[in-house]
């Protein structure tokens, strides 16, 4: 059985992004202690279920990680130690804002596992990222590299975000020339979603944002792809890139369609084709509501899925892996919709794999949605 990836949420931040539809609240501090105590014990509620699994990765998410006590990421990580058997190599990730951290929390979680730090970096431009909401600066970015390097990690990652109200491609030039310049082991560089209901969305309504357009949109995109892969970080993903060997192990498991148990409010979860979730509310989960809105995929669904998620990736769908999923030769039962996408320069098969072209991966929705039965 393959290994399982555990999702651990933790919703706490100092202050809400403008852009932010996650689940994360701010100034619940109060709630911090008795929400640990949950999250702990959930896992514990799961280990007679996980008797027979290897955790291969662990990622705590948010919200803000790094605002919440060193101590509670201690307790926490020594729990899924001593619950359950993590891999030898286990590929265990933080993620956290750079204007949260300091030297010696970074020594006591890279101590306490933590393997890969995830940075929220967002902009390396100060005025960006006042108007995103940030509280951090650029150079708040370079210590928190800095100091992670002292701390020992050797798996940085940096999220980065274009089509931002008010961004050229020259600011987006700039900013991932300044990333570069920091040498992390794999950079996120994906387009800003304006979210219904957040403060974002009211200022493009309102006219007090004015987003970059959809041709200014894919500049910055390819912009990224061309820069990136100069500096010699390996696009792998939509989205993703990563230097040799630095691929984000816990997300290639969602792209893949693994298993992951996802514990705390809002995290989901897909275990043996079923996919369930815990409440998105802190004082749902508080109270112990788990577990919520179990379905069993169906055949026609797991299908679906899997063409969705695969085709994100640059290597693409393994028809081999497909055909011996699901008993149907995809080449066979699509070649007209593929022999069309094709000439248009959109997809391709080879190899035993059905991949996206660079175009391609510009219009993937369009691209699944002509190959979906």
């Amino acid at each position: 059985m393959s290994a399982l990836a555990l999702y651990v949420h933790i919703p706490f931040c100092r202050s809400k992004c403008a852009y932010c539809d996650f689940a994360s609240y701010p100034h619940r501090e109060a709630d911090w202690t008795r929400y640990f105590a949950a999250l702990r014990a959930e896992w514990r509620s799961w280990l007679p279920e996980l008797a027979d699994r290897e955790v291969g990765t662990v990622f705590l998410g948010g919200g803000t990680p790094s605002l919440v006590p060193v101590e509670r990421i201690e307790e926490l990580l020594a729990d899924v130690r001593a619950g359950a058997r993590l891999a030898p190599d286990a590929e265990i990730t933080m993620e956290a804002n750079p204007g949260t951290l300091t030297l010696e929390q970074l020594r006591r979680c890279r101590a306490a596992g933590v393997n890969r730090l995830s940075l929220g970096a967002q902009a390396l431009d100060d005025r960006l990222l006042r108007r995103l909401g940030r509280i951090h600066t650029a150079d708040e970015v370079r210590a928190a590299v800095w100091m992670a390097r002292q701390a020992g990690f050797d798996d940085v990652s940096l999220d980065l975000m274009y089509a931002l109200p008010g961004q050229s491609c020259e600011d987006w030039r700039r900013t991932l020339d300044a990333a570069v310049a920091l040498v992390p082991e794999h950079i996120s560089a994906y387009s800003l979603i304006v979210e219904p209901g957040t403060p974002m969305a009211d200022w493009v309504a309102l006219g007090r944002a004015v987003l970059p357009d959809e041709d200014e949109a894919i500049a910055m995109q390819r912009e990224a792809i061309e820069r990136l892969e100069r500096a010699g970080y390996a696009r792998y993903e939509i989205s993703n890139f990563a230097r040799p060997g630095r691929m984000c192990r816990h997300n290639l498991v969602y792209w893949q369609r693994g298993d992951y148990l996802g514990i705390g409010c809002a995290a989901h979860s897909l275990l043996g084709g079923v996919r369930f979730e815990n409440p998105r509310g802190l004082d749902e989960y508080l109270s112990g509501a788990r577990r919520l809105n179990a379905h069993r995929l169906s055949r026609a669904e797991a299908m679906e899925e899997t063409l969705m998620l695969s085709t994100r990736l640059c290597c693409g769908m393994d028809l081999r892996a497909y055909r011996a999923a699901f008993g149907v030769d995809f080449f066979e039962t699509h070649r007209a919709a593929l022999d069309r996408l094709a000439a248009l320069g959109l997809a391709r098969v080879e190899d035993g794999f059905l991949r996206l072209t660079r175009e391609g991966m510009e219009v993937q929705n369009a691209v699944v949605l002509e190959l979906i039965d």
